[in-house]
């Protein structure tokens, strides 16, 4: 065996050395101790991801007893706030709320080395569980998405993400090549909606969080769920199985990562998240939005990101014919 240790192994044992010394209360100096926390969000202020992190900062500093804030790093798809967690000094107790496009995916448009999610970061803690909705807006010719699919032959389509490579974008192409929806994708640094409802962009797949309140408005349309079963939305849309679709299935959400650097802390980071997620408040604001809190342990929350990352493997090496 060769006694020089890659990068990726010097992490790996980096996060596991504190774990160590905790549990056997010697050989480990003292993990840092926290000035404070910062939510990095890696959207503009007012999106979802902003709101949820808004919701969750006062209630888990409080436990924590620190001051806390809300940090926007928007852009590069993620790679920016991803970095900034990296590059702050430990005792600043900064953490990503961000989901794994903008951790192991946001940095291979630029060609850099693809972070890994479980090694230059630690998981520590899931913050909910999200479904998917495919829409349209309600004054468009499409009223179903058989309809969508043969219009799509008879006139260009275009469909909208974040980015080339998003969650969303694999999900649309995934889709589309099932319904035979022939379609552009359209790749936005931007929110797509005023697009979307104009008529410029045909169709989104999205987190059902992010078009409810356009769907309560009839803006949009849903054409149909990717869910196991129907969700409680104006015009009660089909699930993607229900048409024929079968596989489509996929759900999303957010979740806290720390730096290798704070591994420590991880189990602490963890309690309070779970004890926030626990909230009165916090859950009505959840179930308003129509989002699940996901209060889970921390062999939990990694074993969640492992599948995570299988199942958006599986859809990029589908859709691009490679992974990362």
């Amino acid at each position: 065996m060769s006694p020089t240790l890659s990068r990726r192994r010097l992490l790996q044992l980096a996060a596991l050395v504190p774990f160590a010394g905790l549990a056997t209360g010697a050989g480990a100096s003292a993990p840092v101790a926290l000035r404070g926390l910062q939510l990095v969000v890696p959207v503009p202020p007012g999106a979802q991801p902003d709101l949820i992190a808004r919701w969750l900062i006062e209630p888990l500093a409080r436990r924590a007893g620190l001051p806390g804030i809300v940090v926007n790093r928007p852009g590069a798809a993620g790679a920016l706030a991803a970095d900034a967690v990296l590059a702050a000094a430990p005792d600043s107790g900064t953490l990503l709320l961000g989901g794994l496009d903008h951790v192991a995916y946001s940095h291979l448009n630029s060609n850099r080395r693809a972070l890994d999610p479980l090694v230059d970061f630690v998981p520590v803690g899931a913050v909910n569980r999200d479904t998917w909705v495919v829409v349209t807006a309600s004054d468009g010719p499409s009223r179903t998405l058989a309809a969508l699919a043969e219009r799509s032959r008879r006139e260009p389509l275009n469909y909208a993400s974040l980015g080339e490579g998003s969650t969303a974008h694999l999900l649309s192409a995934r889709l589309a090549r099932a319904a035979g929806i022939e379609a552009q994708h359209v790749p936005y640094r931007d929110p797509w909606m005023p697009d979307l409802l104009a008529g410029r962009i045909q169709f989104a797949v999205a987190p059902t969080p992010a078009v409810l309140a356009q769907l309560k408005g009839g803006r949009l349309r849903a054409l149909a769920t990717l869910t196991d079963a129907r969700l409680p939305l104006p015009g009660e849309p089909p699930t993607a199985r229900e048409l024929g679709l079968a596989g489509q299935e996929f759900y999303g959400g957010l979740f806290l990562f720390a730096a290798a650097a704070l591994a420590a802390h991880a189990p602490r980071l963890n309690g309070w998240l779970i004890e926030t997620l626990g909230e009165p408040e916090l859950v009505q604001r959840y179930r308003d939005a129509a989002i699940e809190p996901t209060a889970i342990g921390l062999d939990a929350t990694a074993t969640l990101v492992r599948q995570r990352l299988q199942q958006v493997d599986a859809m990029r090496l589908a859709v691009f014919g490679r992974t990362r």
